[in-house]
C-alpha cells in the first residue's frame, strides 16, 4: 500500500493563519541568519582569531550544507512527516545557534555553522510543505505565499540592519537571539500544527538516490561558492563541477528505476515546477549579489558603519511590508505572470543604476531610490514564484516540490554571488594595474559585477514570458469554466484525503518547462 496521510489535512480557518505565522517566523530566522554574517566579519576575526579563509567559510559551509541537503530534507518531510521534520530541523538549528554563540575558536564556529545549515535544510522545505498542505484553496495559498515571499526579502534586509546593531553590543547575540525564538516556535508548532503522519507501508529507502543526489548537489554548491575565491578554472573547482555532473547523472538514472525516488522525476516534466524553480533561481541570482556587493561600496567608499549600512536597506523592508499584502490580493486578479514581469522591470531599473555606480553620491539622491525600487522588485518577483512552483503540488510530493524551490533559491544565490564577485575581482585587478585610486578600482569593479546581472535579468524575463504562460488565478479560471465548484471542493480523492488543487495551469504541462 502506498504511503498516505492517515486523515484529511485541512485545518480550521483560524488555525491555518496561525500556522502561517509559525512557519513564516521560522523562515524569517533562516533568512536573517543568512544575511547577518555579511556585516560581522571584522568582529569575528578579532574576537576568535578567524582567518580570512575561515571567515569565507563561515558563510560558505552554511550555504553548502543548506543548499546541498534540501532535496533530502524535502523528501523526509513527505515520508516521515512535515511537522516531525520541521521540529527536528528547528531543534538542530536552535542548538547550533547556541553553540555558535559559545564558540571560542574557528573550528568550533565552523562546526556550529555546519549544523545550522543541516537544520535549515530540514526546516525550510518542511515549512513550505506545511503551507502547501494547510492551504489547499489557491486563493488563500496565494495570500500565504505573499507573506512567505515577503518574509524572505525582509529577512535579508533586516538581517543586515540587525547585524549592524548587534556588532555594536556583542556578536554572539547574533546567534543567541535564535534560541528563545526557536523554543517559542517549537512550542507553537506542537500546539498548532496537527498534520497527520504518513501511514501505510513505507516505501523502500532510496539510499542510492540519497547518496548520488545529495552528493551531486553538495559538490555543485561547493564548486560554485569556491569559484569566487579560487577562480572558475581552478583544478578543485573544475573537479568538483565534473564530479557533480557524474553524480547527478547517476542520480537521474537511479531515480528512473526507484520505487520510492528521493525526487520524483515527474516533477521535472511539470512546467509550473520548472518555471517556479527557475524563477526562484534567477531572482536569488539577482537579489543576493546586490545584498552582498552594495555594502562594499557603502563601507569601503562612503565610510558607512555596519549599523549605517544596515539602515540604508530600510526602504527595502518598508517596500516589502507595505506592498506584500497588496500584491497577495492583486495576484488573484492579474495572475502571477504579469506581476513577475513587472518585478523584472523594477530589477532592470536597479541593475541599470548600479551598473553606473558613482564614486561618491548622497544617500537621498542615489541609495534611497535604488533600495526602494529594489524592494518593489523583490515583492513582485518573490511572491509569484512559489505560487507557480507549487500550483500543481499534491500532498504526496509537496515536500519534494518545496525542496526543489528552496534548493533553486540557494543555488541561485550562490551562483549569482560567485559570478558577480569573479567579474568584480577581475575588473578591479585590471583597473588597479593602471595605478588608479583604490576607490576608483573598487567602484569600477562593482559596476562590472552589477552589470553581469543583466544575464540573469534577461533569462528571468524569458522565464516570465514563456514559463509562466497560461497560469491564471483560481477565481478567474472557475468563472471561465462556468462551474460553481470552489477550489476547496475540487480535486478530492476517493480516499477522503485533501489534496492540493492543481488546476491553475490552463494548458498541458510541457516536458521541459520553457
Amino acid at each position: 500500500m502506498p504511503l498516505q496521510d492517515s486523515s484529511p489535512t485541512t485545518e480550521a480557518p483560524a488555525r491555518r493563519w496561525w500556522i502561517l505565522g509559525v512557519v513564516s517566523v521560522a523562515q524569517f530566522v533562516i533568512a536573517i541568519d543568512s544575511a547577518i554574517i555579511n556585516v560581522m566579519g571584522p568582529e569575528l576575526q578579532s574576537a576568535i582569531g578567524l582567518s580570512t579563509t575561515g571567515l569565507t567559510w563561515v558563510m560558505n559551509i552554511y550555504v553548502l550544507l543548506f543548499g546541498g541537503l534540501l532535496l533530502l530534507g524535502g523528501r523526509l518531510a513527505d515520508t516521515i512527516g512535515r511537522r516531525e521534520v520541521f521540529l527536528a530541523g528547528l531543534g538542530l538549528f536552535t542548538l547550533a545557534s547556541l553553540a555558535a554563540g559559545l564558540a571560542d575558536s574557528e573550528a568550533a564556529l565552523l562546526t556550529a555553522r555546519a549544523a545550522q545549515g543541516v537544520g535549515a535544510a530540514a526546516l525550510s522545505p518542511a515549512s513550505l510543505s506545511i503551507l502547501v498542505t494547510v492551504f489547499p484553496d489557491p486563493k488563500e495559498r496565494a495570500k500565504a505565499f505573499g507573506v512567505w515571499g515577503a518574509v524572505i526579502g525582509i529577512g535579508a534586509s533586516v538581517g543586515t540592519i540587525l547585524g549592524g546593531a548587534i556588532v555594536n553590543v556583542d556578536w554572539r547575540w547574533a546567534f543567541w537571539i535564535n534560541v528563545p525564538v526557536g523554543v517559542l516556535l517549537a512550542a507553537a508548532a506542537v500546539a498548532l500544527v496537527k498534520l497527520p503522519r504518513p501511514s501505510g507501508d513505507r516505501p523502500a529507502k532510496d539510499l542510492a538516490g540519497a547518496i548520488t543526489g545529495t552528493g551531486g548537489v553538495l559538490l555543485l554548491v561547493y564548486a560554485i561558492v569556491t569559484s569566487s575565491d579560487e577562480g572558475w578554472t581552478d583544478t578543485k573547482v573544475l573537479g568538483a563541477f565534473a564530479l557533480s555532473v557524474v553524480l547527478l547523472a547517476a542520480f537521474v538514472a537511479v531515480e528512473r528505476r526507484s520505487p520510492a525516488p528521493l525526487v520524483p522525476l515527474r516533477l521535472f516534466r511539470t512546467r509550473s515546477v520548472v518555471a517556479g524553480s527557475l524563477g526562484e533561481f534567477l531572482t536569488a541570482a539577482m537579489m543576493m549579489p546586490i545584498f552582498f556587493l552594495l555594502p562594499l561600496w557603502m563601507q569601503g567608499v562612503l565610510g558607512y558603519s555596519p549599523l549605517q549600512t544596515g539602515l540604508a536597506y530600510l526602504p527595502v523592508s518598508i517596500a516589502l511590508l507595505v506592498l506584500a499584502p497588496v500584491a497577495s490580493q492583486v495576484i488573484n486578479k492579474t495572475g502571477p505572470r504579469s506581476m513577475y514581469l513587472v518585478g523584472t522591470v523594477a530589477f532592470a531599473g536597479v541593475i541599470a543604476a548600479l551598473s553606473q555606480l558613482p564614486v561618491h553620491k548622497s544617500y537621498w539622491m542615489f541609495l534611497l531610490p535604488v533600495t526602494a525600487v529594489f524592494g518593489i522588485g523583490l515583492v513582485l518577483c518573490l511572491i509569484p514564484t512559489p505560487v507557480v512552483g507549487t500550483s500543481q503540488a499534491t500532498d504526496e510530493d509537496s515536500g519534494s516540490t518545496s525542496a526543489l524551490l528552496n534548493a533553486s533559491t540557494q543555488l541561485g544565490a550562490a551562483f549569482g554571488i560567485a559570478v558577480a564577485v569573479s567579474v568584480m575581482n577581475s575588473r578591479m585587478t585590471d583597473v588597479a594595474a593602471t595605478g588608479a585610486h583604490r576607490d576608483v578600482a573598487l567602484v569600477e569593479g562593482l559596476q562590472s559585477g552589477f552589470t553581469v546581472l543583466v544575464v540573469f535579468l534577461a533569462l528571468s524575463i524569458a522565464n516570465g514570458v514563456f514559463g509562466f504562460r497560461g497560469i491564471r488565478p483560481a477565481d478567474k479560471q472557475t468563472e471561465d469554466s462556468g462551474t460553481a465548484e470552489t477550489p476547496a471542493d475540487a480535486q478530492q480523492p476517493a480516499s477522503g484525503k485533501t489534496q492540493a488543487t492543481p488546476a491553475t495551469v490552463t494548458e498541458p504541462a510541457a516536458p521541459t518547462g520553457v
